[in-house]
């Protein structure tokens, strides 16, 4: 399976279970060093990502993605797109539309997400 197929079906998983909570698979598919920027600029580790998912102060409810590009550069890829969510956050229902960038890096025979970085796009309507 090529590195870009890899990444696509983890990019899915990742979204999954974002979706379910399911905060075990998450831990698996992000790197205990993960950094994940918001669009709002608020900063969250892996633990803290994790944590807000499992008391459901962040509640994703549905996640599409589009335009995405995946480029691998040896043990390293980055994943471009555009993410639109429906998302609660500490009670607050939000649809957010984001590009992203997202990086991966591929050790001890799996990919790993370290970063995540998110701006906020507008809505074309």
């Amino acid at each position: 399976m090529s590195a870009e197929r890899e990444l696509a079906l983890l990019e899915a998983r990742r979204c999954a279970a974002m979706i379910g909570a399911d905060a075990r698979t998450l831990s698996d598919i992000f790197a205990d060093e993960l950094i994940w920027t918001h669009a709002s600029a608020r900063v969250d580790g892996k633990a803290s990502f994790l944590q807000a998912l499992e008391k459901g102060s962040t509640r994703y409810l549905e996640i599409k993605r589009s335009d995405e590009q995946f480029r691998v550069h040896g043990d390293f890829a980055v994943v471009t797109g555009l993410a639109e969510m429906h998302v609660i956050v500490n009670a607050d229902e939000k649809h957010l539309r984001n590009r992203y960038t997202n990086i991966w890096h591929h050790r001890d025979g799996a990919w790993v997400m370290i970063v995540w970085q998110s701006t906020t796009v507008s809505d074309p309507h």
